[in-house]
């Protein structure tokens, strides 16, 4: 028997009030940073890409991080299941950027297009991280690893699903909005509505809770809320199985470790909107790393840097004048040669004035490493498992 789901009221001179306060700022901030837009969306793309990676590694999956990124580079396309898996949550966070907005709801239908894309091509459990039966509600009673929590039997499950439905679609008042993003994510876990890709599709809801609720991912934000979790995993499911008593008291120890761990994720990403920071923090070392690892050419590594300080963090083949290249010939066959290897990419379609690319070459390898070096990449993400 399930117990009808609510939200607590805290006290609101207590450290969980100010942490909504915080975020509740954060979400109405229209973000205004200096990172030119071709910029940011690179590195967006790459926190998508640490998001698909640490959802799937909380599973067990087995992938590091330093595999992924080869894999990014070689454009090798694996057939093995931990690449299927990690390609399904990357289909499943485009699926939620595009169809996920203020006046969204986030019905039984919507969930299970996202149970269906996680699950889609993996191999049957109890072995693989597919399902017998993609997007629709188990059929049979399970019980969950290293937790004494039975959720809902089969027969149960419908009534305990609706009621959920109906929880994260519920008119709240906004200083309520983000307890019930916290209180929504242990709740999927607690009635466990499918036979498997829970934990992925719960924390792929969390992402959709946060972009229904205004965190605007498409206009200047880059959230990576799986990050709350993957970064001590062992606290994760503890906290997890400490709030299965469904107490007052342990509903908002869950939401203050979750909404403090959110807060701090998106005070730290936001970093990454200034111009200064990114500019001297992230790019400059990175193509330093790639020259030292002799990736790229000494050449090639100051028209990356003079790139890089230029006000737009552009430059067009006249500026190669400064490196004492006069022809157009010569300035042809540089320009040719760092777009061949997809460190260069035109600002606009069939444009004459470049940027940096960054997401799918060797420059990758030295931007997760500056990310790393600044506290933007958990060491999860390379141990194994």
């Amino acid at each position: 028997m399930t117990v009808n789901i609510h939200i607590p009221a805290p006290n609101w001179h207590s450290p969980i009030a100010g942490i909504i306060l915080d975020l509740e700022k954060l979400r109405t901030l229209r973000l205004r940073g200096t990172v030119p837009p071709y910029i940011f969306f690179q590195l967006k793309n790459i926190f998508q890409m640490l998001e698909t990676l640490g959802s799937a590694r909380i599973e067990g999956n087995n992938t590091t991080l330093a595999d992924y990124v080869e894999k990014i580079i070689a454009n090798k396309i694996s057939p093995d299941e931990s690449r299927v898996e990690l390609e399904n949550i990357e289909r499943a966070i485009n699926f939620i950027e595009e169809n996920t907005h203020h006046n969204t709801k986030i019905d039984r239908a919507y969930i299970s297009q996202l149970h269906n894309i996680v699950t889609h091509g993996l191999g049957l459990p109890p072995k693989g991280e597919g399902s017998r039966y993609p997007g629709e509600l188990r059929r049979h009673n399970v019980v969950i690893a290293k937790s004494n929590h039975r959720p809902p039997s089969h027969t149960a499950l419908p009534d305990a699903f609706n009621d959920f439905i109906a929880f994260i679609n519920r008119d709240q008042k906004e200083q309520d909005q983000l307890l019930m993003v916290a209180i929504a994510h242990h709740r999927f876990m607690y009635i466990h509505p499918f036979d498997n890709g829970n934990g992925r599709v719960g924390r792929l809801l969390t992402y959709a809770f946060l972009i229904k609720l205004g965190f605007n991912v498409e206009s200047g934000r880059i959230i990576n809320p799986s990050s709350v979790f993957y970064t001590d995993r062992d606290k994760y499911y503890d906290m997890l199985t400490k709030t299965d008593s469904l107490s007052d008291e342990d509903l908002l120890a869950w939401s203050e470790y979750f909404l403090s761990g959110l807060k701090n994720q998106i005070d730290k990403i936001d970093h990454l909107l200034q111009r200064d920071f990114t500019e001297k923090k992230i790019l400059l070392p990175t193509i330093k790393l790639s020259l030292d690892r002799e990736q790229i050419t000494k050449l090639e590594h100051d028209i990356l840097s003079m790139l890089i300080k230029n006000e737009q963090m552009t430059f067009k083949s006249s500026d190669l004048d400064l490196f004492g290249i006069e022809t157009s010939q010569k300035k042809s066959y540089i320009r040719k040669k760092l777009q061949d290897k997809k460190m260069i990419q035109p600002v606009e379609e069939g444009g004459r004035v470049y940027t940096i690319n960054f997401v799918n070459n060797y420059l990758l390898r030295g931007i997760v490493s500056t990310l790393k070096d600044n506290g933007f990449v958990a060491d999860f993400l390379n141990n194994n498992i």
